[in-house]
């Protein structure tokens, strides 16, 4: 008897899925996004209940570490997006919502012309311990760059 619950418990625990889905990000045209009008529309689906998250232009991760070094300090260049109520009432923008995020060519510590750059997507201050959500989405400038 002892053993068929063992078995059973066993069982049970494979089939519990993970309560945190990671949340989808799509970028519209993020490899050739425009050097002389640089917004990326974006859709975001399955948010998380409980918080928000941010999306940063960035520079991409360093082999080795787990986040970017360097993002921009724009405020532009900076989504925070969540379902959660008392959030949008602080600014956050609703998943439902047009939204948009504007990117540099060049920012301080940050060249996204000759160099790799990422949107970084992470879980709010509500669950900035939570890592579940860290995801990076690679984006490149076309067209030609009169600069």
């Amino acid at each position: 008897m002892k053993k068929l619950i063992a078995v059973i418990s066993v069982l049970m625990l494979l089939n519990v899925q993970s309560a945190h889905a990671v949340t989808k990000v799509k970028f519209v045209n993020q490899n050739k996004v425009s050097t002389k009008n640089p917004v990326v529309s974006l859709t975001v689906t399955g948010l998380p209940k409980t918080h928000g998250i941010y999306i940063s232009q960035c520079m991409g991760i360093p082999k080795g570490e787990t986040s970017p070094t360097a993002c921009n300090p724009a405020t532009y260049s900076k989504l925070w997006v969540s379902n959660v109520a008392a959030d949008q009432k602080m600014g956050a923008k609703s998943g439902a919502s047009k939204l948009t995020i504007k990117v540099d060519k060049y920012f301080t510590d940050g060249d996204c012309i000759h160099t790799k750059c990422i949107f970084f997507i992470t879980n709010d201050h509500n669950a900035s311990s939570d890592r579940s959500e860290d995801q990076s989405v690679g984006f490149k400038f076309g067209g030609i760059n009169l600069f």
